[in-house]
């Protein structure tokens, strides 16, 4: 009998969920610098570049070649938030290592629907903590009204899809949170 070659395991998808201010992103960030085995998707937005956006934070593009890309096929997920498209280019099949999303909840519940084994973790905060941050990196005090508003769905929605909840009151606590779930998952 010919010995059988070890299977490696296939990628671990992970989907990073919250309102706007909770520190998805700083903690994103944070968990691909401390781990080699995990890659941050970079997501493609209509959305109008902000103060506070790192040079590859998205891919900014047009409503129309953000369209003929999800035509083709070419999102795991997409969504419209508050007139903004975004979505996650399918992945590069070639790349073993972990993927992290930093997507809302609504993306969340269609990655589910394709990788029904991901881990989903919703980052959140307190209200004011988000409107403080909101505020802080530009958005209006309207738009900040209404990021809180729809972070009450948010939780809801996520509560319902079995996300697990992270509070990010401390960001180096929060990290260790989410990298730990992290290595849980992976067993």
């Amino acid at each position: 009998m010919a010995p059988s070659a070890a299977v490696e395991p296939s990628p671990l998808i992970i989907v990073v969920s919250g309102p706007g201010g909770a520190g998805k992103g700083t903690i994103a960030r944070a968990l691909v610098e401390g781990d080699k085995r995990l890659v941050l998707s970079v997501s493609w937005t209509t959305r109008r570049r902000r103060v506070d956006d790192a040079d590859d934070a998205y891919v900014f593009v047009e409503r129309e070649a953000f369209e003929r890309r999800r035509t083709e096929g070419g999102f795991v997920e997409w969504n419209e938030f508050l007139g903004c498209l975004y979505g996650t280019p399918v992945p590069d099949p070639g790349d073993r290592r972990d993927l992290l999303l930093e997507i809302d909840v609504a993306g969340g519940r269609q990655v589910l629907g394709r990788y029904p084994d991901a881990l989903c973790i919703f980052v959140d905060a307190s209200d004011a903590i988000l409107r403080r941050r909101l505020l802080a990196r530009g958005d209006s005090t309207e738009r900040a009204e209404e990021r809180l508003a729809e972070a009450d769905r948010e939780r809801a929605e996520a509560t319902s899809l079995g996300y697990r909840f992270v509070a990010n009151e401390d960001l180096g606590s929060a990290v260790t949170v989410v990298a730990d779930m992290i290595a849980a998952h992976r067993g």
